[in-house]
């Protein structure tokens, strides 16, 4: 199974003040980001997944955990959209992150 979540996306260039830190600092003049589409998924798709709940420890990265359920790091995002966590950062120690599984069928239903 291949990982192809860049499939559909475009590149926004942001140059928006709330960045301009980070610009400066790095000696750019912007900051390329990917812009995704929005998956649309059914509720029959939620129907045949399982979700195997993962209380969020300290040392824990969504790349680490995507290796562990999935072995491949490479489906870190499937992790971040099921549970509308784009970044790390929006996690806290203690949340309960959800796992779908099989991964096949979340997949399938992306069509990735």
């Amino acid at each position: 199974m291949s990982i192809n979540r860049y499939r559909n996306t475009t590149i926004v260039i942001n140059q928006n003040v709330e960045y301009q830190d980070i610009i400066s600092r790095r000696d750019m003049n912007s900051i390329a980001h990917f812009s995704f589409d929005r998956f649309n998924l059914d509720d029959s798709v939620f129907a045949s997944l399982n979700f195997q709940p993962h209380i969020w420890t300290s040392s824990d990265r969504l790349f680490k955990l995507a290796h562990h359920y999935y072995g491949s790091a490479g489906y870190w995002w499937v992790i971040a959209f099921i549970n509308n966590t784009p970044l790390e950062t929006d996690i806290s120690v203690g949340d309960t992150m959800f796992i779908p599984t099989p991964l096949e069928i979340l997949l399938s239903a992306m069509e990735i």
